[in-house]
């Protein structure tokens, strides 16, 4: 009888517990429920809708709306549209940043924000603008992200985008992996989009890495003759007195060096070419006394210390 007692107990008690305590349970739930949409709601009220985030994008308010976006996907953490609108904005304003940290903070800040709306999901008609601008926040990351910037690159193309700039960037991300052959296919196209002088002697480089002699010499010769920077200028003539020297031309190679020395008297690729020419020319003294020019310039020029080192 005291074990049917207890056994009636033990039967009994806990249904009565549990019950309580998932009672108990409900009322903790929904009254965190409450709170929470009271405080969800009131942030919400602070921010933008997609058609005012819009319009402020439109009015070319990069840092607002930054701002705004972020303050949204905070609220909002999985809107694809946010999420884009927050990744373009900071890879734009990276683009006014005064420091290189906050630049890459900003581009990093662009490339989750992007690829999170992608995991989320876009429209098709907004993935070719998102792999376009997440292809350029990484190409800005440098050379260890170019095999991404490649990437969305090529997708954004394939996906329809019609901006004119992305041959130009997949040349140089292909001349950066060293990929010269498919890099110059992408030059050939960029180059009837855009003749600016960096792209022309990228363009050119590439050509001579793939022994495209002539067409780099003709670039080169169009920069000598026209660039309006001053510096590319000088670097198409220096290119041009070490092609002159390679096909044996050691007369024009002379003039060419010092023709860069002129402008630019602590050239040190200039000096170090020129004592090379003066070797060929059996001029010895000339030879060291270039190579010792180098080695004042910059004491850690490993070439001109051994050619210092030999008998010349």
């Amino acid at each position: 009888m005291p074990n049917t007692f207890f056994r009636r107990n033990r039967a009994h008690f806990p249904k009565r517990s549990l019950w309580f305590i998932f009672l108990l349970l409900i009322i903790v739930s929904v009254s965190f429920l409450g709170v929470y949409l009271i405080i969800h709601n009131q942030n919400s009220k602070n921010i933008l809708s997609r058609a005012e985030l819009a319009t402020l994008w439109n009015s070319g308010n990069i840092e607002k709306t930054l701002t705004e976006s972020r303050k949204a996907t905070e609220s909002f953490p999985f809107d694809e549209y946010y999420l884009s609108i927050k990744g373009i904005s900071s890879y734009y304003w990276a683009l006014n940043a005064q420091d290189e940290e906050s630049r890459q903070q900003l581009f990093e800040e662009s490339v989750v924000s992007l690829r999170k709306a992608l995991a989320v999901g876009v429209p098709a008609k907004m993935r070719a603008q998102i792999y376009y601008v997440l292809a350029k926040a990484y190409y800005q990351k440098g050379d260890p992200w170019f095999d991404m910037a490649e990437r969305y690159f090529l997708l954004a193309k394939d996906n329809g985008s019609k901006e004119q700039d992305i041959p130009q960037y997949l040349a140089i991300v292909y001349a950066g992996k060293k990929d010269y052959a498919r890099a110059a296919d992408w030059f050939e196209l960029a180059l009837k989009n855009d003749a600016s002088d960096p792209l022309l002697l990228s363009a050119a480089i590439t050509y001579n890495n793939i022994n495209q002699k002539e067409k780099s010499r003709d670039l080169l010769l169009r920069l000598e003759a026209s660039a309006s920077d001053a510096k590319i200028r000088l670097k198409a003539k220096l290119l041009l007195a070490q092609d002159s020297f390679d096909a044996g031309d050691i007369s024009a190679a002379l003039q060419g060096y010092q023709e860069v020395l002129k402008e630019d008297p602590l050239n040190v690729d200039a000096w170090y070419g020129l004592g090379l020419v003066y070797s060929k020319k059996n001029d010895q003294l000339g030879a060291r006394a270039a190579f010792r020019k180098v080695v004042q310039i910059d004491p850690n020029h490993a070439d001109a210390r051994r050619r210092l080192a030999e008998k010349l």
